[in-house]
């Protein structure tokens, strides 16, 4: 029972002493809109209850937060590093099992998505080579054509192309340029037999 009474009687002082405290509500509300913050981020000295309770203007408000009787709370700061670490373990593969997958493969990474991607860094590449004059106009509108029919499954593949088909025109240009050598040699050789078989001709007029 004596327990019981101390309890009591501390509720009563308690509730005694909340009481007697006025109601700092206005002021706080003021002096939130004068500095421009949050309630929840202004501080009321509780030694000046009395002088806080009888600034009911701003001019009063802005007055006491210059003497310090009002306070501006600091900007609580939440540092980024757990969250760096765990994103720096996600890109390495950690967190991220089946258990950890709410949404469909689609709906994590749709596939349209991709798609848009991979044709993006294709025709980019396209037209770099295009720019460079590492490949004509022709080319380029082909592979273009190609890339968009799903041709290629990524930047690899569409350079090993390139590289493959400058290779084979150049090899169908040495191959131009030698069919046509040999059919100038041989364009040579018939008029030089022509000549020699027409000389012999009319050197044989001549003799009878």
């Amino acid at each position: 029972m004596p327990r019981q009474a101390s309890t009591i009687q501390r509720w009563r002082v308690t509730c005694k002493s909340l009481l007697k405290m006025p109601n700092l509500r206005t002021q706080k509300r003021l002096a939130a809109s004068v500095i421009g913050v949050g309630k929840r981020k202004i501080w009321l000295d509780p030694n000046e209850t009395t002088e806080l309770a009888s600034a009911n203007s701003r001019a009063a408000i802005r007055k006491l937060y210059k003497n310090g009787v009002i306070v501006k709370k600091p900007v609580t700061s939440h540092s980024r590093a757990s969250a760096r670490i765990m994103a720096e373990s996600k890109r390495n593969g950690r967190h991220m099992g089946l258990g950890k997958r709410k949404g469909t493969k689609n709906a994590r990474m749709p596939t349209q998505v991709v798609w848009m991607r991979r044709l993006r860094v294709l025709r980019r590449l396209l037209a770099k080579y295009r720019d460079a004059g590492k490949i004509d106009r022709h080319l380029y509108h082909h592979l273009y054509l190609a890339a968009k029919g799903n041709a290629f499954k990524h930047k690899r593949a569409l350079v090993e192309h390139v590289i493959q088909a400058k290779a084979e025109a150049a090899r169908e240009k040495s191959l131009k340029a030698e069919a046509e050598a040999r059919r100038l040699r041989n364009k040579a050789a018939r008029e030089r037999r022509a000549q020699r078989i027409e000389e012999k001709r009319q050197a044989f007029l001549n003799e009878a």
